[in-house]
């Protein structure tokens, strides 16, 4: 069997339509994605460049502590509120 053009062209790797698989780890990438995302709100936020990462880093703990905090609370509705009353 001949391989025709476009076999070859969709062999080629495609980010949107063939995600790569990262299903046992992709929550870790929020992590850079917290702290890319607090650099960007800080240099935007902050008067002096002084405390520049200190402010980076607190406000990257301050979100991770957070969502950490809303899973658990899912959690908690989810599995242990949630089926008690439905």
């Amino acid at each position: 069997m001949i391989p025709t053009l476009c076999s070859i062209v969709t062999l080629a790797y495609r980010p949107l339509l063939d995600p790569i698989d990262v299903n046992g780890w992709w929550w870790w990438l929020v992590i850079p994605l917290v702290f890319l995302i607090s650099m960007v709100y800080k240099a935007i936020r902050v008067p002096t460049m002084r405390r520049y990462w200190r402010q980076v880093i607190k406000m990257t703990v301050q979100v991770m502590f957070v969502m950490a905090l809303m899973c658990v609370g899912l959690y908690v509705v989810v599995i242990w509120a949630a089926p008690r009353y439905f």
